[in-house]
């Protein structure tokens, strides 16, 4: 049988390339630069350019940027919504309505429910616009 030879042959270290400078990271892991000039646009000194010309490259600019998936902006939500809103004001018709009869009925000899909404709604104009929209209203078919 034959031995084996225990010496290992030396590893000949090839010299390194030199490495590339890192770039630094965007929005999402897009490079810096992308990120600065998406699409790869050029950019152009704005200095040099006439008027016209400074708002034909900034129009250009504007719809490469509109149409890069990369820089459209999120939807904002509203904290306030109309819904909300609409309904709150409903509310506080309702609470000031029960506040006053509940008023009423505390502070009134001979509390008449039916009197008191029919003053309110007199005071308030209520009675007065429905009265108005159902004239308008037979007005349309007469």
């Amino acid at each position: 049988m034959a031995k084996k030879d225990k010496t290992k042959p030396e590893k000949v270290k090839e010299p390194k390339a030199p490495k590339a400078p890192k770039e630094k990271k965007g929005k999402k892991g897009a490079p810096a630069a992308a990120a600065a000039n998406p699409a790869g646009a050029q950019s152009v000194p704005l200095a040099n350019l006439s008027p016209e010309q400074m708002t034909a490259a900034q129009l250009e600019q504007a719809i490469k940027e509109s149409n890069d998936p990369n820089t459209k902006l999120k939807k904002l939500r509203s904290p306030i919504n109309v819904r909300s809103c609409l309904l709150n004001v409903l509310l506080l018709i309702v609470l000031t309505f029960a506040v006053v009869v509940l008023w009423c009925f505390l502070a009134v000899d001979k509390f008449s429910f039916t009197t008191v909404m029919a003053d309110m709604f007199e005071k308030f104009h209520i009675t007065q616009f429905f009265t108005n929209i159902g004239s308008t209203i037979a007005g349309w078919f007469s």
